[in-house]
């Protein structure tokens, strides 16, 4: 029977070797949580704004805007603006 740490280890290697497919594993710890809080808000309600990524990521608004900025020039998420509000801007993962 394995071990917490030997599954732990075992989710780690699974979770890494998407990265590299997906080819997210060269993304700093700022854009990987960025990217991430931007999957899971899509994955609960369908639809992410900006709002909702500074607020998932708990980092700065100007963080978040830059590291945003870099995604999009990666061409891992897309910008489009929100029918239901004007001011916001719908951000969505690309891969």
């Amino acid at each position: 029977m394995k071990s917490f740490k030997e599954d732990l280890m075992e989710a780690l290697s699974l979770i890494s070797n998407i990265e590299r497919d997906l080819k997210i594993n060269t993304l700093n710890a700022n854009e990987k949580l960025i990217f991430y809080s931007i999957l899971l808000k899509e994955k609960k309600s369908k639809e992410c704004i900006i709002s909702d990524v500074i607020y998932e990521s708990k980092l700065s608004r100007s963080t978040v805007f830059k590291t945003l900025k870099k995604l999009e020039e990666d061409n891992l998420i897309s910008f489009k603006q929100s029918l239901i509000d004007k001011r916001e801007l719908l951000v969505s993962v690309t891969i």
